[in-house]
């Protein structure tokens, strides 16, 4: 029997997953995400540890186990995960579709981009002495890899600009972050960078954004992101909405940037219409 560490191993070990008791909570929340039926179905200690080495008499777990863990590491197979790794690194056998270029493109997502998908409520600092801006970001995915999002409506609000910043975002989703790139839509001068890690429960994105003071200085912040409860946006016109106070809200974000926080009502983050 061939006791090789798997791909499942290698997986598991390059997410910080590798702990039993991660790995179950990892595996139950994907499970929740799938079905109800596959909830609370996670291996035991010691299945796990077979899992690890390959120690499977028919190579492969349960057919609800392989499910599970298809839906957790994608794009892999079962019959990959419970294999050694490939020679050749993390390329993609030929026949199961592109791989993504770049240097980075090799790492695989730990969700699809689709998980991401949905209008979210950001904030970030910017500028000496700081100030806030905020906006809604609505982000879409081009397949399980790429996603794009503006961030409007509502306008959003910049402190200090009577014209807001209007961002436009290109990323990938890289493990559990997503990387990419920022440019302000309203102003074509201004650029940069961004990566922001999806906490557990995949309600929140934490991370940063460079940009630059000058020609030849680098500037940054954090940039926190909390997804809206799609419920609450059932109907409503956005373009009707105006945003909170850039730092009142700015100061709900950062309260509410926890792992698995829920998602916030619209109501939460707009004024009260004016009578």
């Amino acid at each position: 029997m061939d006791t090789r560490p798997t791909l499942l191993k290698v997986l598991l070990t390059e997410r910080h997953w590798q702990r039993y008791e991660t790995f179950r909570t990892e595996y139950e929340r994907a499970a929740a995400q799938l079905a109800p039926e596959l909830r609370h179905t996670a291996p035991s200690r010691a299945q796990y540890f077979r899992w690890l080495t390959g120690q499977l008499k028919g190579g492969t777990p349960y057919p609800d186990a392989c499910r599970v863990l298809e839906g957790m590491l994608p794009p892999w197979t079962a019959d990959d995960l419970f294999s050694p790794p490939p020679a050749n690194g993390w390329q993609r056998r030929d026949g199961e579709g592109p791989t993504v270029d770049g240097l980075l493109g090799s790492v695989p997502p730990s969700f699809s981009a689709k998980v991401l998908q949905g209008a979210w409520v950001t904030s970030y600092q910017f500028s000496e002495p700081p100030k806030r801006h905020v906006d809604v970001a609505h982000l879409s995915a081009d397949g399980d890899r790429t996603l794009r999002a503006t961030n409007y409506p509502p306008e959003p609000r910049t402190e200090g600009h009577p014209v807001p910043f209007r961002n436009v975002i290109e990323a990938r989703l890289i493990g559990r972050h997503l990387v990419g790139q920022w440019r302000n839509d309203s102003d074509a001068r201004y650029f940069g960078a961004v990566q922001l890690a999806a906490l557990p429960g995949e309600n929140v994105l934490a991370g940063h954004y460079t940009g630059y003071a000058s020609d030849v200085e680098v500037s940054g912040g954090r940039w926190t992101w909390v997804r809206l409860d799609p419920a609450s946006l059932a109907g409503v016109d956005l373009g009707r909405a105006c945003l909170r106070d850039p730092q009142n809200l700015a100061e709900l974000l950062d309260a509410h940037s926890q792992p698995y926080s829920p998602p916030l009502p619209l109501a939460a983050i707009v004024e009260e219409p004016k009578t």
